[in-house]
């Protein structure tokens, strides 16, 4: 995008709120600001009153108005909007919603707004949340002495994230395609079994989303293709099956790996159902 692009914010002490939403506008606008200006809340606010805002600002979490239609996002104003760097995500990432991205700026949101007390394990946090605060304010504290820097290396970290999770929903959407997967019940247990094997560009983020179905579905197993050995399968022990499945106790015709403690095995089946018969072997008697 062309023509000036400067973010204001508030001064004083910074948020993770304010630089979240920060670097998720430099990816909107393609480029990093030109300029951020952090200043007092009164005088952003006259800029907006007395319409003084120039063409290519954005307010982000000052301001007291919150107006996508003239790049204004506050939320002090109404205790029912979540924050800004929330705001600004919902407006342009909506393809987005539901990801494990949306879910931190939810828990981002909601700490903005309500205080580190209205995390569900507030109580229990101690070394954790003195652990994670010390990094956290060392990144905050280059917001306020350096903005621009700060707003680069977030971004870089959050185009990732972004990048990733779309390919991740497009490894979603191929998992669910009965034609690609499908989930079996074996003696009561529940394997998810790859009928086809995967276009490589979409390995990292299935390894990803096929973890979403074992949570769904209460999956034990996976069946899956060997990314190194043209012809092998590979049968993986997932965490709903940890006591109930150890594919060292079994018997297939030409075993490539077996791990030690049974949950993974790598193997050239003799035919289509020996993965069958293998996850009836493997399971333990108290099943």
């Amino acid at each position: 995008m062309s023509g000036k692009f400067r973010i204001i914010t508030h001064g004083g002490k910074a948020h993770m709120d304010e630089l979240v939403a920060s670097a998720l506008l430099t990816l909107v606008q393609g480029r990093q600001p030109d300029e951020i200006i952090r200043q007092d809340n009164r005088d952003t606010e006259a800029l907006i009153a007395e319409d003084r805002l120039e063409e290519g600002d954005w307010v982000l979490d000052c301001g007291l108005v919150h107006d996508p239609f003239r790049r204004l996002y506050d939320h002090h104003q109404d205790g029912s909007l979540p924050s800004a760097a929330y705001l600004v995500f919902e407006e342009f990432f909506p393809e987005l919603h539901g990801s494990r991205l949306h879910d931190s700026l939810e828990l981002l949101s909601r700490v903005d707004t309500g205080g580190l007390q209205s995390l569900n394990d507030y109580e229990a946090l101690d070394e954790s949340a003195s652990y994670w605060s010390f990094s956290q304010k060392m990144l905050l504290k280059g917001f306020e002495t350096d903005p621009e820097a700060a707003v680069l290396l977030v971004s870089g970290s959050l185009k990732d994230s972004i990048e990733f999770e779309r390919m991740r929903n497009m490894g979603l959407q191929w998992l669910e395609n009965p034609e690609h997967t499908r989930i079996s019940e074996i003696e009561g247990l529940k394997v998810l079994s790859y009928v086809v094997q995967p276009p490589e560009e979409l390995t990292s983020a299935l390894r990803s989303a096929d973890k979403e179905m074992v949570d769904e579905h209460g999956i034990a197993a996976i069946y899956s293709f060997d990314d190194s050995e043209p012809g092998a399968r590979a049968l993986f022990r997932t965490i709903p099956g940890q006591r109930k499945l150890d594919f060292s106790q079994s018997s297939p015709s030409r075993v490539l790996f077996c791990h030690p403690g049974g949950f993974l095995l790598k193997f050239v089946p003799s035919d289509e159902d020996e993965w069958i018969r293998i996850v009836s072997e493997s399971q333990s008697s108290d099943t």
